[in-house]
């Protein structure tokens, strides 16, 4: 049963009058037109979109506010009434199908399943022997028989020849007896009373009060507990960010010649302002007005803003932390651990913005007199988020790059840069912000902007990202270094007031319960030596290291081929601007000849409203669906391949529709994928000199779905003995209805399952399907999945007993100071979630992995551009995890340089857990087996299957057949890339996130009758 319950703590949304208004188009209007020749089926559902959007119907949402998300949620005895309107929407589409076939005298059989197969293509009448030309579907499936994979190593020979590849830098965050902060934190309350408060008849009462706060687990004191357990470690990244700034200024050589000088004074530069920001920000003594500024009519403050732990992202040269790659807690909660990544941000373009540099970009976007400043300021969806922006930019840039120094003047002295104190006149730019003269304002920004071109500032930037560039790629390492640091609370979070503490029954300041998060200012970061004024303290330490990557000979060879069904009926479909004579001219010349769907859509010069863009985008999706689901109705495992045609490229920020169907594709490819085989891509037309340039791979990356089939070349080396079927599921998950601050919310659950077949020296990849499911409980999501339990039981009853389960890393943020049980934050990989897959089925043996990726910089080029290491002691070190809690067991290295202005390579890092489950759920033998022992074979053998998959996922067109792994194959599920990002566009009137993939998920079990 799939029948969404209502949830009353969430916002209502009615699609009623949306479906009345389809229905009252579709009753007049032809969806369908089969060509004369009875290749190709128009299915004109733009038109009915637009003449929906004519009627104006209702918005779904209502007035509603203050909401996150908003999609199956609905209101009060609108459910039974959506679930029969999308069955009459279906009949008149299987009507309006079966009427045009009707029409035409020269189809014979007059039933629209059979028309439908006879429209299908067989697969082997796109196969060619020759590189892809034209865009007709053609492909030559060419075979790649020199792939190869080469094993790194992190330790030394004896001898130190090995050639140093790679070079990473990594940050370990380290607090010391979490445990001790409640206690800790009793006493300094103690000794507050004891300093502050002289009478005894106050001493008594506060005792009382403090008494009461004690015991009551939601009073100040428990709310002061999870601000720390819960902020902290955002502040300590934070920290981290300057501290590798210093880590790598210690590392130039000032000598090596006049830009290394500069370079190294304006890394110092940044340096010291960064901590001068921070001080300014930290202070307790100004009161919340003093950072309290508006533009625009929208007011922030400055205070709360750069407390964040994302306050530098604008900088154009910053410390990015990325990379999560391990945490240990000390089961008795003396010592917790966090190890991530380490990059360095180098002012790169910006793709959205023809290619503008970070810098120059957001002196754009601070420009009052700039279009897109104006546009975005004048455009209600987009003002808040813009002059949030605009503030931030005004007060960071200030602060790091105001200066009285042209690095082009003749006497010019780059050490003066450290003599500039950008506070000294900084009032003066904030007064004018606090006020309400926004003419001010704007001359303000004006001034920011013409002073930065002024003083040369792009100059600095470009002569240090030089220095560092250079820096980062030293062969010879880098010591690591130690940063001892103390998180403590100010006493400024107290009340001193014994009439305020008495009537309000707290020691603590009214703001901990009005605003948790405006609470940072009061967490300090430092030495407390220096400090007079704390209440408690914890020690904790910074770490920042090299690790370098060295090529050992232990390489290995093998082929792969495509494994294709050769029964397979394809069925292409087209989304296209048919109303664009260049888009007619290129659908023409290639596709004329091929049997397919087309879908019209919008072109972009239509400008929509807000309103107009919300119900094209829904009423689009719906139609486009439930079209495909007509035609495709007992229909056999065909493939549909989605090909969008563009005028555009997906870099321009003014193109709305073409970005919508790239999106829909992905939405509409995923849930195709569960019964039949689907994959989409696009092509742009306008620069028609590239066009056969890019074919070739577009084909590539459309047929990458297809199965696959390894062949080992040196079995003497590697063979597989322990392994004949492995699965692996991937699962991740999206919210669909929420509200903000309300824990209560719904969600979408979303995966996809490869199976392995594997013989002595071969492995057959195949998409097995992918999946969808929605949850009325976001929490019993990670109780019972339901279609997860489902595929495992169904895949274990086809012989499959090994099972690699994956989602993103479970990252936790919190210092552990409160007792949380760990498998709470566990999510996908919680007990209850594995208990349910293996349910009493002891010979089931399921890995438990998530991934993560972080960055190397590569020092020489490889001899191959695939590499790994995968022994267990050396990659742990990575995380130095001694309680075997995140164990690291596997790193992918990609090779091939994308372009030559990129300074890092990603890596992608698997772990698993370790002493994390009761036995009984699994065991950790299992565990240490399959994927920690090194000694194993069935390690050898999963670690080969997830190579072997990394290389099945790779879309590049390459004839040389010199293919390389794919460094991210679960992009189309997981992170900024997928299914779940690209079913997400705005409400009308409303930030509140629709979610298109948990719309149609639903629908499909409505006309699966699943929702009954």
């Amino acid at each position: 049963m799939n029948r969404i319950a209502i949830n009353p703590d969430l916002a209502n949304v009615d699609y009623t009058d949306l479906l009345d208004k389809i229905l009252q188009v579709l009753k007049d209007q032809q969806i369908f037109k089969i060509s004369e020749d009875q290749k190709r089926v128009l299915i004109n559902i733009n038109e009915v979109v637009n003449e929906v959007i004519k009627l104006n119907p209702y918005n779904p949402l209502g007035n509603e506010r203050s909401v996150r998300a908003a999609t199956l949620n609905f209101s009060p005895n609108s459910q039974a009434s959506f679930r029969e309107k999308i069955k009459e929407i279906t009949g008149y589409i299987q009507h309006q199908l079966t009427a045009e076939i009707q029409k035409h005298p020269n189809i014979e059989n007059k039933d629209r399943v059979a028309f439908i197969k006879n429209l299908l293509t067989n697969i082997q009448k796109f196969q060619t022997s020759q590189k892809p030309s034209k865009l007709d579907f053609s492909y030559e499936f060419p075979p790649s028989s020199q792939l190869e994979k080469q094993r790194l190593t992190v330790k030394k020979d004896e001898e130190g020849k090995q050639r140093k590849l790679l070079k990473a830098h990594k940050v370990k965050i380290y607090v010391d007896k979490p445990r001790d902060f409640p206690s800790a934190l009793l006493t300094g309350l103690n000794n507050f009373i004891d300093t502050n408060f002289a009478s005894n008849s106050d001493r008594e009462e506060i005792a009382y009060i403090l008494e009461n706060l004690t015991e009551n687990k939601t009073s100040d004191i428990y709310r002061l507990q999870n601000l720390v357990n819960q902020e902290t470690l955002g502040k300590l990244k934070k920290l981290a960010q300057i501290k590798y700034l210093e880590f790598l200024l210690e590392n130039i050589n000032e000598k090596a010649s006049n830009d290394h000088l500069k370079g190294k004074i304006y890394l110092e530069d940044l340096i010291r302002r960064l901590k001068l920001l921070e001080d300014y920000i930290n202070d307790t003594s100004k009161a919340d007005g003093d950072y309290q500024v508006s533009y625009a009519g929208i007011s922030v403050n400055y205070q709360t803003m750069f407390s964040r732990s994302d306050a530098y992202d604008k900088l154009p040269i910053i410390s990015i932390i990325e990379g999560y790659l391990g945490e240990i807690e000390d089961p008795n909660r003396e010592k917790i651990e966090f190890t991530f990544g380490l990059k360095l941000k180098f002012d790169g373009k910006v793709q959205s913005d023809g290619g503008k540099n970070v810098f120059q970009r957001n002196l754009d976007i601070l420009d009052p007199d700039n279009k897109d400043h104006q546009q975005k300021i004048a455009d209600e969806a987009t003002k808040f988020t813009f002059v949030y922006k605009v503030l931030k930019i005004a007060f960071l840039y200030y602060f790091i790059f105001a200066s009285r120094q042209d690095p082009q003047a003749e006497k010019y002295n780059p050490k003066s840069e450290l003599d500039y104190d950008p506070i000294e006149k900084l009032e003066t730019v904030l007064s004018v912000l606090k006020g309400n003269d926004e003419d001010k304002k704007k001359q303000i920004l004006r001034n920011l902007k013409k002073g930065f071109d002024k003083f040369n500032i792009q100059q600095k930037i470009d002569t240090l990202k030089k220095v560092l560039e250079k820096l980062i790629e030293r062969k010879t390492p880098f010591a690591s270094r130690e940063y001892p640091v103390h998180i403590s609370v100010k006493h400024s979070i107290l009340e001193n007031d014994i009439d305020k503490i008495t009537d309000r029954d707290t020691l603590f300041k009214e703001r901990l319960r009005e605003n948790f998060k405006d609470c940072l200012k009061y967490i300090h970061l430092g030495n407390p030596t220096t400090h007079t004024n704390i209440l408690v303290s914890l020690p904790a330490k910074i770490t920042i290291s090299e690790i370098q990557f060295l090529e050992t000979e232990d390489k290995e060879t093998f082929s792969m081929e495509y494994d294709i069904h050769k029964s397979i009926g394809v069925l292409p479909v087209i989304f296209l601007g048919i109303e664009n004579q260049q888009c007619r001219n290129f659908y023409e010349k290639n596709l004329k000849d091929r049997n397919l769907l087309v879908f019209p859509h919008r072109l972009e010069t239509q400008k929509l409203e807000k309103q107009q863009e919300f119900i094209y985008k829904i009423v689009y999706s719906l139609l486009a669906y439930l079209c495909l689901h007509v035609i495709l109705e007992k229909q056999t495992k065909p493939f549909i391949p989605l090909l969008r045609i563009h005028l555009k490229e997906k870099t321009d920020d003014n193109v709305i529709i073409e970005k919508f169907i790239v999106d829909l594709t992905k939405v509409l490819s995923h849930i195709l994928n569960e019964e039949y085989r689907s994959n989409e891509q696009g092509i742009v037309i306008t620069n028609p000199s590239n066009i056969k340039f890019k074919i070739p791979n577009i084909l590539s990356s459309l047929y990458s779905v297809f199965p696959k089939k390894f062949t080992l070349h040196n079995p003497d080396h590697f063979k597989f003995t322990e392994l004949d079927k492995l699965a692996i599921i991937v699962v991740s998950s999206r919210e669909t209805d929420s509200r903000w601050n309300i824990k209560a919310k719904q969600s979408n659950l979303v995966g996809e399952i490869i199976t392995l077949q594997m013989e002595a020296k071969s492995a057959r990849f195949q998409l097995f399907k992918t999946f969808s499911q929605n949850f009325e409980d976001h929490q019993k999501m990670f109780e019972y999945p339901t279609v997860i339990v489902d595929n495992v039981d169904k895949l274990y009853e086809k012989g499959y007993k090994h099972f690699i389960y994956i989602a993103k890393v479970p990252y936790s943020s919190t210092l552990h100071i409160t007792q949380v049980e760990k498998s709470e934050e566990l999510f996908f990989m919680s007990q209850n979630v594995i208990q349910a897959l293996r349910k009493e089925r002891h010979d089931i043996k399921i890995y438990p992995m998530f991934f993560e990726k972080y960055y190397a910089v590569k020092v020489e080029t490889p001899e191959s551009r695939s590499l790994y290491i995968q022994d267990t002691l050396e990659l742990s070190n990575l995380a130095e995890d001694r309680n075997k809690q995140s164990v690291i067991f596997f790193n992918l290295f990609n090779g091939l340089q994308v372009a030559k202005d990129v300074n890092y390579h990603g890596v992608m890092s698997y772990a698993t857990l370790y002493n994390i489950y009761d036995t009984n759920i699994l065991d950790d033998r299992d565990i240490f087996k399959g994927l920690i022992d090194n000694e194993s074979q069935l390690k050898n053998e999963i670690i080969q299957c997830l190579t072997l998959f990394h290389f099945s996922r790779y879309e590049k067109y390459e004839k040389s057949g010199k293919i390389q792994l794919k460094l991210d194959p679960y992009q189309n599920l997981i992170g900024d890339e997928s299914v779940s990002q690209a079913a997400i566009f705005p409400h009308t009137r409303s930030k509140a996130d629709f979610n298109s993939l948990a719309f149609l998920t639903h629908i499909k079990s409505i006309l699966l009758g699943k929702d009954e």
